[in-house]
């Protein structure tokens, strides 16, 4: 009806807690059209607010994927009993799981170096340039995976490992660059981005759903309520 509140531009539907950064923040969700720059902090916390206040599915999913994805950076043992029990069973339990095959993973490829699939042809000793790359692999690289005081992601091991520099034993240099490159290209760590992602996924669709369709005034007759007593 003319005059009543979203009615027109001159009578919007003025909600008070609703900030306009809130409600043009959601419109680029809706529409996948984020500013250049990309949301700060408080962006995000502005939207999630939004999506909590009205139930935005859309919102929820954007954020849920790369918030698990931060979540799996922490260790159990960090996460205080109150934020466990507000990140709910399920999550929790996801969470829990995946940290214990991510662990076992890290182990496995702190274990196993690359294999040398083929010496560099200045290699004049492969297999002492072979038992020293073992060595080093295992007194370095998974010494920066395992460290059970400060255990390192796998970036942060690469960047250290290839710091090196001259400290390679008596590997051939040119097959360590090789090896090196290897490395860096992280394969045996693709399984666990895969495995995260896939996990994080999974927990959106099966926690974040569309609330149903409200009821209308005639559905409500038929009910024989009013309509008060169902809200």
């Amino acid at each position: 009806m003319e005059g009543t509140e979203g009615s027109s531009d001159d009578h919007p539907i003025v909600i008070p807690e609703l900030s306009m950064n809130m409600f043009e923040l959601f419109l680029s969700v809706a529409y996948s059209s984020w500013k250049p720059e990309g949301p700060t902090h408080d962006d995000v916390v502005d939207l999630l607010r939004f999506s909590n206040k009205f139930m935005s599915q859309k919102a929820r999913d954007k954020f849920f994927v790369p918030t698990f994805r931060r979540l799996i950076e922490f260790r159990v043992r960090n996460i205080p009993g109150p934020v466990r029990k507000r990140l709910g069973f399920e999550v929790w339990n996801a969470f829990v799981d995946l940290k214990e095959l991510l662990d076992e993973h890290r182990r496995i490829v702190a274990c196993e170096e690359p294999p040398i699939i083929e010496h560099s042809p200045y290699c004049t000793d492969n297999t002492t340039c072979s038992i020293d790359w073992r060595q080093l692999w295992w007194n370095s690289m998974a010494h920066f995976l395992l460290d059970g005081r400060n255990p390192q992601y796998f970036r942060e091991a690469v960047e250290r490992f290839q710091e090196l520099g001259s400290e390679i034993g008596r590997m051939n240099p040119e097959c360590w660059k090789i090896l090196l490159q290897t490395v860096k290209k992280g394969a045996a760590f693709h399984l666990t981005v895969d495995l995260v992602e896939e996990t994080a996924q999974q927990l959106s669709a099966a926690l974040i759903t569309e609330p149903g369709p409200m009821l209308t005034r005639a559905e409500l007759d038929t009910l024989g309520l009013p309509s008060q007593e169902i809200l």
